[in-house]
Protein backbone atom coordinates (compact mmCIF):
# COMPACT_ATOMS: atom_id res chain seq x y z
CA UNK A 1 0.00 0.00 0.00
CA UNK A 2 0.72 3.41 -0.20
CA UNK A 3 0.09 5.43 2.85
CA UNK A 4 0.11 8.58 3.62
CA UNK A 5 1.03 9.06 7.68
CA UNK A 6 0.19 12.35 9.09
CA UNK A 7 2.53 12.91 12.32
CA UNK A 8 4.94 10.07 12.48
CA UNK A 9 7.78 11.60 13.95
CA UNK A 10 7.50 10.51 17.53
CA UNK A 11 5.37 7.26 19.53
CA UNK A 12 2.40 6.27 17.80
CA UNK A 13 3.39 7.74 14.73
CA UNK A 14 6.77 6.37 14.52
CA UNK A 15 5.33 2.93 15.79
CA UNK A 16 3.48 3.08 12.47
CA UNK A 17 5.90 3.90 10.69
CA UNK A 18 8.23 0.77 11.79
CA UNK A 19 5.17 -1.32 11.38
CA UNK A 20 4.69 -0.33 8.01
CA UNK A 21 7.98 -0.34 6.37
CA UNK A 22 8.98 -4.56 7.14
CA UNK A 23 5.92 -5.49 5.60
CA UNK A 24 6.88 -3.59 2.11
CA UNK A 25 4.70 -0.51 2.08
CA UNK A 26 5.34 2.78 1.13
CA UNK A 27 5.52 5.65 2.92
CA UNK A 28 5.01 9.77 2.67
CA UNK A 29 5.03 11.33 6.22
CA UNK A 30 3.74 14.67 6.38
CA UNK A 31 4.68 16.89 9.50
CA UNK A 32 5.88 20.01 10.70
CA UNK A 33 9.20 18.58 10.81
CA UNK A 34 10.14 19.50 14.85
CA UNK A 35 10.16 16.23 16.38
CA UNK A 36 12.35 14.16 14.23
CA UNK A 37 15.01 14.75 11.47
CA UNK A 38 16.29 10.94 10.49
CA UNK A 39 14.03 9.18 9.00
CA UNK A 40 14.37 5.21 7.35
CA UNK A 41 15.78 5.00 3.88
CA UNK A 42 12.80 5.04 1.38
CA UNK A 43 10.14 7.48 3.09
CA UNK A 44 9.30 9.99 1.47
CA UNK A 45 8.97 13.54 4.23
CA UNK A 46 6.53 16.18 3.07
CA UNK A 47 7.47 18.96 5.88
CA UNK A 48 4.24 21.52 6.52
CA UNK A 49 1.51 22.23 8.93
CA UNK A 50 -1.92 19.76 8.73
CA UNK A 51 -3.70 23.21 8.13
CA UNK A 52 -1.38 25.84 6.71
CA UNK A 53 0.16 23.61 4.13
CA UNK A 54 -2.29 21.12 2.96
CA UNK A 55 -1.39 22.64 -0.81
CA UNK A 56 1.53 20.44 -0.48
CA UNK A 57 0.01 17.42 -0.81
CA UNK A 58 -2.63 18.45 -4.02
CA UNK A 59 -2.24 16.00 -6.73
CA UNK A 60 -1.50 13.22 -5.19
CA UNK A 61 -2.95 10.09 -4.57
CA UNK A 62 -2.52 7.59 -1.45
CA UNK A 63 -4.32 4.09 -0.52
CA UNK A 64 -4.53 4.58 2.97
CA UNK A 65 -4.46 7.89 5.10
CA UNK A 66 -2.93 7.68 8.84
CA UNK A 67 -3.80 9.91 10.99
CA UNK A 68 -1.99 9.87 14.80
CA UNK A 69 -2.23 13.56 15.76
CA UNK A 70 -5.75 14.84 14.92
CA UNK A 71 -7.22 16.89 18.18
CA UNK A 72 -9.10 20.01 17.19
CA UNK A 73 -11.94 19.35 15.20
CA UNK A 74 -11.27 22.34 12.60
CA UNK A 75 -8.04 20.93 12.06
CA UNK A 76 -9.03 17.40 11.24
CA UNK A 77 -11.96 18.77 8.88
CA UNK A 78 -9.43 20.73 6.89
CA UNK A 79 -7.17 17.53 6.45
CA UNK A 80 -10.24 15.56 5.47
CA UNK A 81 -11.58 17.66 3.40
CA UNK A 82 -8.31 18.10 1.30
CA UNK A 83 -7.91 14.44 1.35
CA UNK A 84 -11.31 13.23 0.75
CA UNK A 85 -10.49 12.04 -2.71
CA UNK A 86 -6.94 11.22 -2.68
CA UNK A 87 -7.47 7.99 -0.54
CA UNK A 88 -9.27 5.14 -0.31
CA UNK A 89 -9.55 4.93 3.63
CA UNK A 90 -8.75 7.28 6.32
CA UNK A 91 -7.46 6.32 9.60
CA UNK A 92 -8.08 8.65 12.90
CA UNK A 93 -6.92 7.62 15.99
CA UNK A 94 -9.12 8.71 18.09
CA UNK A 95 -9.86 7.86 21.72
CA UNK A 96 -11.80 5.83 24.62
CA UNK A 97 -12.25 8.91 26.39
CA UNK A 98 -14.58 9.81 22.96
CA UNK A 99 -17.43 8.03 24.31
CA UNK A 100 -20.31 9.76 26.29
CA UNK A 101 -20.76 7.01 29.30
CA UNK A 102 -18.10 6.22 31.34
CA UNK A 103 -20.40 4.42 34.08
CA UNK A 104 -20.68 1.37 32.23
CA UNK A 105 -18.40 -1.06 32.39
CA UNK A 106 -17.41 -3.61 29.35
CA UNK A 107 -18.98 -1.58 26.67
CA UNK A 108 -18.05 -1.84 22.93
CA UNK A 109 -18.41 0.20 20.02
CA UNK A 110 -21.93 0.26 19.51
CA UNK A 111 -21.61 3.25 22.57
CA UNK A 112 -22.51 6.73 21.72
CA UNK A 113 -19.74 9.14 21.71
CA UNK A 114 -20.12 12.05 24.12
CA UNK A 115 -22.05 15.43 22.66
CA UNK A 116 -19.53 18.20 21.42
CA UNK A 117 -22.19 21.11 19.75
CA UNK A 118 -21.31 23.81 22.64
CA UNK A 119 -17.55 23.51 21.86
CA UNK A 120 -15.87 25.83 19.97
CA UNK A 121 -14.41 23.68 16.60
CA UNK A 122 -10.99 25.64 17.20
CA UNK A 123 -11.41 24.72 20.89
CA UNK A 124 -8.35 23.08 22.65
CA UNK A 125 -8.67 22.69 25.91
CA UNK A 126 -7.97 19.51 27.34
CA UNK A 127 -10.97 19.29 29.84
CA UNK A 128 -13.07 18.77 26.76
CA UNK A 129 -10.60 16.31 25.20
CA UNK A 130 -13.22 13.52 25.35
CA UNK A 131 -15.93 15.29 23.23
CA UNK A 132 -13.43 17.05 20.69
CA UNK A 133 -12.31 13.73 19.97
CA UNK A 134 -15.74 12.77 19.45
CA UNK A 135 -16.24 15.93 17.07
CA UNK A 136 -12.72 15.13 15.28
CA UNK A 137 -14.24 11.64 14.29
CA UNK A 138 -17.75 13.27 13.11
CA UNK A 139 -15.26 15.33 11.02
CA UNK A 140 -13.77 11.88 9.50
CA UNK A 141 -16.94 10.15 9.05
CA UNK A 142 -18.76 13.44 7.18
CA UNK A 143 -16.02 13.75 4.63
CA UNK A 144 -15.48 9.52 4.32
CA UNK A 145 -18.29 7.79 5.20
CA UNK A 146 -17.55 4.07 5.13
CA UNK A 147 -14.15 4.52 4.25
CA UNK A 148 -13.80 6.09 7.36
CA UNK A 149 -11.82 3.65 10.24
CA UNK A 150 -11.90 5.12 13.62
CA UNK A 151 -9.29 3.35 16.05
CA UNK A 152 -10.12 4.54 19.69
CA UNK A 153 -7.51 3.51 22.04
CA UNK A 154 -6.94 3.43 25.67
CA UNK A 155 -3.63 4.42 27.45
CA UNK A 156 -0.82 3.62 25.02
CA UNK A 157 1.77 2.87 27.18
CA UNK A 158 5.61 1.98 26.30
CA UNK A 159 9.00 2.73 25.01
CA UNK A 160 8.58 6.49 23.52
CA UNK A 161 6.13 7.57 26.09
CA UNK A 162 5.80 11.25 27.03
CA UNK A 163 3.12 10.81 29.19
CA UNK A 164 5.27 9.23 32.11
CA UNK A 165 1.72 7.51 33.85
CA UNK A 166 2.25 3.62 32.54
CA UNK A 167 6.52 4.24 33.33
CA UNK A 168 6.08 5.93 36.75
CA UNK A 169 5.24 2.25 38.15
CA UNK A 170 8.37 1.12 36.03
CA UNK A 171 10.61 3.52 37.22
CA UNK A 172 9.46 3.54 40.69
CA UNK A 173 9.52 0.19 41.37
CA UNK A 174 13.15 0.32 39.93
CA UNK A 175 14.15 3.03 42.82
CA UNK A 176 13.14 0.65 45.71
CA UNK A 177 12.10 1.78 49.29
CA UNK A 178 8.78 1.34 50.21
CA UNK A 179 6.48 1.97 47.28
CA UNK A 180 2.86 3.06 47.82
CA UNK A 181 0.28 1.28 45.48
CA UNK A 182 -3.39 1.57 45.46
CA UNK A 183 -5.13 -1.29 47.17
CA UNK A 184 -7.28 -2.28 44.45
CA UNK A 185 -9.58 -6.11 44.25
CA UNK A 186 -8.39 -8.19 41.60
CA UNK A 187 -11.68 -8.05 40.34
CA UNK A 188 -10.82 -4.68 38.59
CA UNK A 189 -8.60 -5.32 35.83
CA UNK A 190 -6.53 -2.69 33.56
CA UNK A 191 -5.83 -1.94 30.70
CA UNK A 192 -3.54 -0.69 28.17
CA UNK A 193 -1.82 -1.28 25.05
CA UNK A 194 1.45 -1.40 23.86
CA UNK A 195 2.36 1.37 21.27
CA UNK A 196 4.69 -1.13 18.67
CA UNK A 197 1.59 -3.45 19.27
CA UNK A 198 -1.69 -0.91 18.33
CA UNK A 199 0.74 0.63 15.65
CA UNK A 200 1.01 -3.04 13.78
CA UNK A 201 -2.14 -3.75 14.39
CA UNK A 202 -3.44 -0.46 12.53
CA UNK A 203 -1.49 -1.39 9.37
CA UNK A 204 -2.81 -4.52 9.75
CA UNK A 205 -6.63 -3.30 9.99
CA UNK A 206 -6.00 -1.32 6.53
CA UNK A 207 -4.39 -4.23 4.82
CA UNK A 208 -7.64 -6.55 5.83
CA UNK A 209 -9.95 -3.47 4.77
CA UNK A 210 -11.31 -2.85 8.39
CA UNK A 211 -13.78 -0.17 8.35
CA UNK A 212 -15.97 1.69 11.03
CA UNK A 213 -14.97 2.01 15.00
CA UNK A 214 -12.89 0.04 16.61
CA UNK A 215 -11.66 0.09 20.59
CA UNK A 216 -8.27 -0.65 20.60
CA UNK A 217 -6.78 -1.58 24.17
CA UNK A 218 -5.57 -4.98 25.64
CA UNK A 219 -4.49 -7.26 26.72
CA UNK A 220 -5.96 -9.27 24.11
CA UNK A 221 -5.45 -13.01 23.71
CA UNK A 222 -3.98 -13.11 27.04
CA UNK A 223 -5.35 -13.34 30.52
CA UNK A 224 -6.46 -9.47 32.15
CA UNK A 225 -4.09 -7.96 34.15
CA UNK A 226 -4.54 -5.93 37.39
CA UNK A 227 -2.32 -4.49 39.71
CA UNK A 228 -1.12 -7.11 41.49
CA UNK A 229 0.38 -8.41 37.96
CA UNK A 230 1.52 -5.28 37.00
CA UNK A 231 3.70 -4.13 39.82
CA UNK A 232 5.17 -8.00 40.35
CA UNK A 233 5.87 -7.57 36.53
CA UNK A 234 7.90 -3.88 37.59
CA UNK A 235 9.34 -5.17 40.57
CA UNK A 236 11.20 -8.17 38.33
CA UNK A 237 12.04 -6.69 35.58
CA UNK A 238 13.66 -4.35 38.03
CA UNK A 239 15.44 -6.71 39.84
CA UNK A 240 16.67 -8.22 36.17
CA UNK A 241 18.26 -5.11 35.18
CA UNK A 242 20.42 -5.10 38.65
CA UNK A 243 17.97 -2.87 40.87
CA UNK A 244 16.88 -3.67 44.13
CA UNK A 245 13.07 -3.57 43.82
CA UNK A 246 10.57 -1.51 45.87
CA UNK A 247 8.29 -2.67 48.81
CA UNK A 248 4.71 -2.55 47.30
CA UNK A 249 2.55 -1.40 50.48
CA UNK A 250 -0.77 -1.60 49.28
CA UNK A 251 -2.69 1.87 50.51
CA UNK A 252 -6.72 1.61 50.83
CA UNK A 253 -8.38 3.16 48.42
CA UNK A 254 -10.72 5.34 50.82
CA UNK A 255 -7.53 6.26 52.43
CA UNK A 256 -6.15 8.21 49.32
CA UNK A 257 -8.86 9.80 48.46
CA UNK A 258 -9.79 10.83 51.75
CA UNK A 259 -6.13 12.54 51.60
CA UNK A 260 -6.64 14.06 48.36
CA UNK A 261 -4.90 12.10 45.92
CA UNK A 262 -5.81 12.53 42.20
CA UNK A 263 -6.54 9.70 40.55
CA UNK A 264 -4.86 8.68 36.66
CA UNK A 265 -2.33 11.87 37.26
CA UNK A 266 -1.12 12.33 40.63
CA UNK A 267 -1.08 8.37 40.79
CA UNK A 268 -1.25 7.01 37.35
CA UNK A 269 -3.48 4.27 36.18
CA UNK A 270 -5.37 4.02 39.49
CA UNK A 271 -9.20 4.83 38.84
CA UNK A 272 -10.92 4.37 42.12
CA UNK A 273 -13.19 0.97 42.02
CA UNK A 274 -15.26 2.52 44.46
CA UNK A 275 -16.23 5.09 42.30
CA UNK A 276 -18.84 4.03 39.23
CA UNK A 277 -17.69 6.92 37.54
CA UNK A 278 -14.79 5.32 36.20
CA UNK A 279 -16.38 1.91 35.60
CA UNK A 280 -16.72 2.35 31.79
CA UNK A 281 -12.84 3.16 30.94
CA UNK A 282 -12.41 -0.72 30.39
CA UNK A 283 -13.08 -2.11 27.12
CA UNK A 284 -14.74 -5.63 25.94
CA UNK A 285 -12.67 -5.31 22.84
CA UNK A 286 -14.65 -8.06 21.32
CA UNK A 287 -13.80 -6.42 17.94
CA UNK A 288 -10.20 -5.83 18.47
CA UNK A 289 -9.65 -9.22 18.87
CA UNK A 290 -11.97 -10.46 15.77
CA UNK A 291 -9.98 -8.05 13.68
CA UNK A 292 -6.55 -9.62 14.64
CA UNK A 293 -5.27 -7.72 17.33
CA UNK A 294 -2.64 -9.21 19.63
CA UNK A 295 -0.61 -7.79 22.81
CA UNK A 296 2.71 -8.68 23.84
CA UNK A 297 3.65 -10.11 27.51
CA UNK A 298 3.53 -7.39 30.07
CA UNK A 299 7.27 -7.74 31.02
CA UNK A 300 8.07 -6.96 27.64
CA UNK A 301 6.90 -3.55 27.79
CA UNK A 302 8.37 -2.93 31.27
CA UNK A 303 11.34 -4.32 29.86
CA UNK A 304 11.88 -1.95 27.01
CA UNK A 305 10.50 1.20 29.21
CA UNK A 306 13.20 0.07 31.62
CA UNK A 307 15.69 -0.50 28.99
CA UNK A 308 15.36 3.45 28.21
CA UNK A 309 16.65 4.25 31.90
CA UNK A 310 14.91 6.02 35.28
CA UNK A 311 15.04 9.57 34.81
CA UNK A 312 15.71 12.17 37.38
CA UNK A 313 13.06 13.66 39.43
CA UNK A 314 12.28 16.50 37.66
CA UNK A 315 11.92 15.00 34.58
CA UNK A 316 9.05 16.71 32.63
CA UNK A 317 7.66 12.96 32.42
CA UNK A 318 7.70 12.78 35.98
CA UNK A 319 5.51 16.03 36.79
CA UNK A 320 2.32 15.87 38.26
CA UNK A 321 3.02 12.69 39.27
CA UNK A 322 2.95 11.41 43.20
CA UNK A 323 6.65 12.52 44.62
CA UNK A 324 8.85 10.81 46.77
CA UNK A 325 7.69 13.07 49.50
CA UNK A 326 4.26 13.06 49.10
CA UNK A 327 4.46 9.51 48.89
CA UNK A 328 6.40 8.85 52.13
CA UNK A 329 3.91 11.30 54.13
CA UNK A 330 0.69 9.48 52.80
CA UNK A 331 2.23 6.22 53.68
CA UNK A 332 3.19 7.38 57.43
CA UNK A 333 -0.19 8.60 57.70
CA UNK A 334 -1.36 5.25 56.67
CA UNK A 335 0.84 3.07 58.86
CA UNK A 336 -0.13 5.74 61.83
CA UNK A 337 -4.25 5.14 60.94
CA UNK A 338 -3.57 1.21 61.15
CA UNK A 339 -1.85 1.40 64.28
CA UNK A 340 -4.81 3.29 66.06
CA UNK A 341 -7.16 1.11 64.18
CA UNK A 342 -8.84 4.15 62.55
CA UNK A 343 -8.11 3.25 58.93
CA UNK A 344 -10.95 2.22 55.96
Amino acid sequence: MDLLLIGGGVFLGSAVLDAALPRGHRVTVFNRGRARSAWPEGVEVITGDRVADLGRLAGRRWDAVIDTCGYVPADVQASAAALRNACDAYLFVSSISAYADTTEPMSDETQPVAAFDAIAPDDCDLRHYGPQKAACEAQVLQAFGPRALIVRPGLIVGPGDRSGRFSHWVWRSAEGGAMLVPDVPPTQALQFIDVRDLGAWMVHLLETGVRGAVDGSGPVGAAPIDWRDLIEACRAEAAAHGHAPADAVPVDEAFLMQHGVQPWSELPLWLPSIDPAYAGFNRTLTRAAGTGLRTRPLRETVAAVLAEGVPPADDRRRAGKLTREREADLLAAWAAERTRGTAP
